[in-house]
């Protein structure tokens, strides 16, 4: 797949370690060479692509952070970083659950539109070499490193994007606890925003409450899970989204009780939206297969496109309550 353009603009790096008074604020923009435009690239199209992303908006109410993104100037890019990482340090200092990180702000362009994107790079630890010299002998050793950074291959746990023309809200975040109750900080106490189910929160709840439903209502229906896999499929192929009430009908087909109750109980588990995007990767994680498990340690993983196909395989309810699966049309079988 083709990566979108994306143009770095500016980047600066502060430090928030809670172990310390205050934050340590650059007093200039992180030169922006190679490796690092690169570094920081890798990151953003991992971000954008992925699953756990939430969208969100600024609360109604006095917000110094929209504030800043509702007159954002590239000339007081480092003001107004410093300001916001004062800000995120005062919440973390107070709840020493958070952990300590460099925050990275950085402007950059994406499809067209400008962003400022917050990365909050959580230390972790790592182990490096180090020479010593030990009773005048040169002696190697091994030493933990507790302020290491994510490498361009691992994942941000925690960022914010925010589109400086709409100020919709993009953000990754974790849950830490704050006197005594877990809660979402970032988008809480700092950008003071409402967010929504992330893509992969909706596909959770589609999937686990489609089978809790489907084995209340259609017990012995064996077939069902892969049915309706296989609606979702259909659903992304014509509207290039996952609409569940088409999905229902495809299921259900003329039972309309069933339709509504199944329609009905998505919202109460609070799959609100009636249709929905998801991006490729999530289908691909969820709506390609159908895997089976029998009682006798069998597992068989089905395309979802061979659900429905009698000629590919079929379940067939035995007199004596036991069930046999029929695979066709196989040409050979191999190892794996």
């Amino acid at each position: 797949m083709e990566e979108k353009q994306l143009e770095i603009q500016k980047m600066i790096v502060h430090i928030l370690d809670n172990n310390l008074e205050i934050p340590v604020l650059s007093e200039g923009e992180h030169p922006l060479e190679d490796d690092i435009k690169e570094f920081l690239e890798k990151h953003i199209f991992r971000i954008l692509n992925d699953g756990s992303l939430r969208p969100a908006r600024f609360n109604e109410g006095s917000n110094r952070i929209k504030e800043i993104c509702t007159s954002y100037n590239l000339s007081t890019f480092v003001d107004d970083t410093k300001e916001l990482s004062e800000m995120l340090f005062d919440i973390i200092k107070i709840n020493p659950d958070i952990p300590s990180g460099d925050i990275l702000f950085s402007i950059f362009i994406y499809e067209g539109r400008n962003y400022l994107g917050i990365f909050k790079l959580n230390y972790r630890t790592s182990y490096i070499h180090n020479v010593d010299q030990i009773n005048e002998k040169m002696v190697n050793s091994i030493v933990k490193q507790k302020t290491s950074l994510p490498n361009e291959n691992q994942k941000v746990d925690e960022c914010v994007l925010i589109d400086l023309t709409t100020l919709d809200i993009r953000l990754l975040e974790k849950e830490y606890d704050i006197n005594g109750e877990k809660m979402y900080y970032l988008s809480r106490l700092f950008l003071k925003c409402s967010s929504k189910r992330s893509e992969k929160e909706k596909v959770n709840i589609l999937t686990k409450t489609t089978k809790k439903f489907l084995e209340n209502n259609c017990e012995g229906d064996y077939e069902k899970v892969g049915q309706a896999k296989k609606a979702v499929v259909e659903s992304l192929k014509t509207k290039e989204e996952i609409d569940i009430e088409d999905v229902a009908n495809i299921i259900f087909k003329n039972n309309v009780e069933m339709k509504k109750e199944y329609i009905d109980i998505m919202e109460k588990e609070g799959l609100e939206e009636k249709s929905f995007k998801v991006n490729e990767k999530i289908q691909k994680r969820n709506f390609r297969k159908q895997k089976i498990v029998t009682d006798t340690g069998i597992e068989i993983s089905v395309p979802i496109e061979f659900f429905d196909d009698k000629d590919r395989i079929e379940f067939i309810n035995n007199v004596d309550g036991t069930v046999s699966i029929v695979l066709k049309q196989i040409g050979n079988i191999k190892n794996k």
